[in-house]
């Protein structure tokens, strides 16, 4: 059962009367107003010390114990938060602006300090003890260790130490807005990508992971380097579709004339309009210019919707249909190579998104 959002306020005790407002886990469960430097001071049902607001807030074992808002149940140094009787308790962590703001308008995303949805900072003094505020952004953060005592004492914070795309080990994946190696945020692949993933990750089964970028080291990518530098980790702007992924098929084996037929559809999912994105447009006709490409085995680029015609092999998109708003996107295309062949590699990618190969056959 889907637990509903709390928001909480709190009166940060290092702050000097600044209120700060940030969202707690799911439930109805209520913030203990004691302050606290250990979970054991914490009197309220399932509440754990949080170390660096120093307030009782309602703990975590599980995502499933968290709202759409802050769907990560972690330490704060980002290990996997353990039982009632564990060494470490977890509390619900947001990864996004945009999953905080639709859980109360508004907030931001925290990722920097306290991991929680909160109302944007306006000063220092509204910001954890060594930590700064931005302004701009509304965030805290600049500090790059935690000594304070409770749950998470002496660990290393992850600001200046972060992750990057297949950095992690383990079976985890790299959080692209709090920089840290976790295990995925819980989501459904029966709802429209990414879910409730962040930005440059999808969703698998149900659990949140890095999007494939097997572009990296394909011969196709050879001399088109940029797509394969993209990392989602820490993007702030302009940021492109993520290709989910890209599949054969096998229902279009007559388009050829004469040649190998390969056909496929590539799955996309648009940026947020926070991190410059734009929806798809309605019809294939009116995509922007080389907003999605195929690279050829030679390292031509074809732009989708012109297609190529060279010699070799021929792109043709054979279908387009957008959904979820057109923040989706489902391409059909169509290769044609020379006869004889019965496999090829083929390279996709869109504008500022990440580069994959995959073998048509």
């Amino acid at each position: 059962m889907m637990k509903t959002k709390t928001s909480i306020w709190f009166a940060a005790a290092i702050a000097a009367g600044f209120a700060f407002g940030f969202a707690g886990c799911g439930g109805d469960t209520t913030m203990n107003p004691t302050t606290c430097t250990t979970d054991s001071q914490c009197t309220g049902a399932g509440e754990v010390c949080h170390p660096l607001l120093k307030t009782c807030i309602a703990g975590c074992t599980s995502s499933t114990d968290c709202p759409d808002s802050a769907k990560t149940c972690a330490t704060l140094n980002g290990s996997a938060a353990g039982t009632d009787g564990g060494a470490a308790r977890g509390f619900c962590q947001c990864s996004t602006d945009q999953l905080c703001d639709r859980g109360t308008a508004g907030q931001v995303c925290q990722d920097k300090s306290t991991k929680v949805c909160a109302a944007k900072c306006t000063a220092t003094t509204g910001c954890p003890s060594g930590y700064t505020c931005d302004t701009a952004t509304g965030k805290c953060g600049g500090s790059t260790s935690n000594t304070d005592a409770g749950t998470d004492a002496g660990v290393t914070m992850d600001a200046g130490v972060a992750c990057t795309f297949g950095s992690c080990t383990g079976g985890q994946t790299c959080n692209p807005t709090t920089r840290v190696c976790g295990a995925g945020a819980a989501c459904s692949s029966a709802n429209a990508q990414p879910d409730m993933c962040a930005y440059g990750q999808t969703c698998a089964g149900a659990a949140c992971g890095e999007a494939p970028r097997t572009g990296v080291g394909c011969a196709n990518f050879a001399n088109v380097v940029t797509p394969t530098l993209w990392n989602p980790v820490g993007i702030t702007a302009m940021a492109g579709p993520v290709t989910v992924s890209v599949t054969n098929r096998t229902d279009d084996a007559t388009f050829c004339t004469n040649s190998s037929t390969f056909s496929g559809s590539h799955e996309l999912y648009a940026a947020p309009v926070s991190l410059g994105g734009t929806n798809f447009p309605a019809a294939g006709v009116m995509l922007p210019a080389d907003l999605i490409n195929y690279v050829r085995s030679d390292g031509q680029i074809c732009d989708v919707q012109k297609g190529c015609g060279n010699s070799g092999q021929i792109f043709r998109p054979s279908g387009y249909q957008v959904s979820n708003g057109n923040k989706n996107l489902n391409l059909n295309f169509t290769l044609c190579a020379m006869t004889g062949i019965t496999s090829l590699t083929a390279g996709f990618y869109a504008d500022k998104g990440n580069a994959v190969c995959v073998t048509m056959n």
